[in-house]
């Protein structure tokens, strides 16, 4: 209803100021038929034959003119090139009346209405008085050389040319035909007949004037009693007013809206027009309702893609899960048995030293079984220090780079404090082990360029302020410190041999970075360090 209201008012918009310029230069053109009559008339009416106005209106292009004059209270018609025209009284014109007295004052004509020009008034076009059934446009010049006021004017055929470039009806012909079944009636209203206002007046303009029809542009026959009461309400508030109700059994859908333009050009007391849409209403309704379905059902497919989305994701998260799951599980299985293993062989390494024990005692050789039971107390010491770290994970991995260290001729030393206070879940238990994994290959990666006596590796593990805190540092060629970043990037690495070259370090930061830890590299005098921190939050 608004994207009509605001087509109509825009169409209406153009009309009246088409209409505007046509009637100024109408106007224009016939204060200039008045002064070109003037020259060619007596001053003095008396004198002027009502057959001379009717051949001078044809040699000047207006359909008819009057001259009114003063007679005793009176201003009429004296002589006029139209019967109809003469000895009428414009005593009941409220307005042109006082435009009459104000020009042969010699004043300014101003009555709030019309178009002022010197010594000239042109009235808006409008219905005769002499003939109802008439619309013309009139024109009053005196400039006090004459004893009359000439009034040329022309009918309707001469100045509704502008209707049909604007065609306004037409167009509100095509916007019900635009708008199908729903629009059942457009028009503009005169708000003043509409509403059965009373203008201010002594004589009230007849209501066979065109100025006092009710419909200015299109058709209104769909009325009702509720009609005028929202139509006053549109006016009081400036605003658009719906309303349901029911006409000839239809239910319909009612709207007013004022329009604010300067179309008041009758009286300058009236009020904006009005324009009026009438509306199927069940059609409104079964439009509304294909369009709730529409609606309804394309909400229905998002909603269902979303689930298939949502599904998806979380199918994909479980799947994810699931797989870390597996793969701590395997590595949990795989560092049980490395630690089985490990005790295994140690059960039949302690049979061993336990014939030997025994041998030493039968031959009475204490000397030599001193110097074998101390190194065993070495042996014990490590095994004791690995057992009180809290995760056998760590337990198993650190026994196996120790077993590895031995086999590669490092010297691989350990310290561990408050490791008995390390809680893990599964899944970090299993990156903290690559990550101590990563960095302890690479340490003896750097070591193997040297010579056996000067392979040293030393890792550290400590809790502190609820963090698990990693040093691993070994002895071999410096890291330059422009390198320390770069080590990092996958793909590079600044050892000349090594399995995973380039892998292992990059690994470990990805790690560090999930967890929000951090790692400082320390490269200087032969010796290399990385420290490490996680949070155990």
């Amino acid at each position: 209803m608004n994207l009509l209201y605001k087509s109509i008012k825009s169409n209406l918009e153009h009309t009246v100021d088409g209409e505007s310029v046509v009637e100024e230069l109408l106007g224009k053109n016939l204060r200039t038929v008045a002064i070109a009559a003037k020259q060619k008339l007596d001053p003095d009416y008396n004198k002027i034959d009502n057959n001379e106005l009717k051949a001078l209106a044809g040699d000047l292009g207006v359909d008819e003119i009057t001259l009114f004059a003063k007679v005793n209270d009176d201003i009429i018609g004296v002589r006029s090139s139209d019967p109809k025209e003469i000895n009428v009284s414009s005593k009941g014109w409220d307005t042109i009346y006082i435009a009459f007295n104000q020009l042969f004052k010699l004043q300014d004509v101003n009555v709030g209405m019309g178009q002022t020009l010197p010594h000239y008034w042109s009235y808006p076009i409008d219905t005769a008085t002499t003939s109802p059934n008439e619309v013309n446009k009139w024109g009053y010049y005196y400039d006090g050389t004459t004893n009359y006021i000439i009034n040329p004017f022309l009918h309707k055929k001469s100045f509704r040319e502008y209707q049909e470039i604007t065609r306004i009806e037409d167009a509100i012909q095509v916007l019900m035909k635009e708008n199908g079944p729903t629009i059942l009636e457009v028009c503009v209203l005169n708000s003043n007949t509409f509403l059965d206002r009373k203008l201010p007046g002594d004589n009230p303009t007849p209501s066979s004037w065109f100025s006092e029809r009710e419909v200015f542009f299109g058709t209104y026959q769909l009325r009702d009693s509720r009609e005028k009461q929202h139509a006053a309400l549109s006016m009081v508030t400036n605003e658009m007013v719906f309303y349901t109700t029911e006409i000839n059994g239809k239910s319909v859908m009612k709207s007013f809206a004022p329009i604010p333009t300067d179309y008041l050009k009758y009286n300058p007391s009236g009020s904006a027009p009005l324009i009026a849409i009438t509306s199927d209403y069940t059609e409104i309704n079964r439009v509304l309702n294909k369009q709730l379905m529409n609606t309804v059902w394309f909400m229905g497919l998002c909603t269902l893609l979303a689930i298939v989305i949502v599904s998806s994701i979380l199918w994909i998260f479980r799947r994810n899960k699931k797989l870390a799951l597996q793969n701590v599980q395997e590595a949990y299985v795989g560092n049980i048995e490395m630690l089985f293993q490990s005790v295994r062989e140690q059960r039949h390494d302690f049979i061993n030293h336990i014939q030997t024990i025994h041998a030493f005692l039968t031959l009475k050789r204490y000397d030599d079984l001193q110097k074998y039971t101390n190194s065993l107390v070495g042996e014990i010491r490590i095994i004791n220090d690995l057992i009180n770290i809290n995760d056998p994970a760590l337990i198993a991995l650190m026994q196996a780079k120790l077993t590895q260290a031995e086999s590669l001729h490092i010297l691989c030393e350990y310290e561990f404090k408050h490791m008995d206070q390390l809680k893990l879940s599964p899944i970090k238990a299993t990156d903290v082990v690559k990550i101590l994994s990563n960095l302890i290959d690479n340490a003896f990666d750097a070591t193997m360029e040297l010579e056996k006596k000067y392979r040293h590796v030393k890792v550290k593990g400590d809790i502190v302020n609820n963090q698990l805190h990693f040093t691993i540092s070994n002895t071999g060629p410096d890291i330059p410190e422009k390198l320390h970043t770069r080590i990092f990037e996958s793909g590079f690495s600044s050892k000349v041999s090594g399995k995973n070259c380039g892998l292992g370090l990059h690994i470990v930061k990805q790690l560090i970075i999930r967890y929000k830890g951090s790692i400082q590299v320390k490269s200087n005098e032969g010796v290399t360090e990385f420290v490490v921190a996680i949070s155990l939050s």
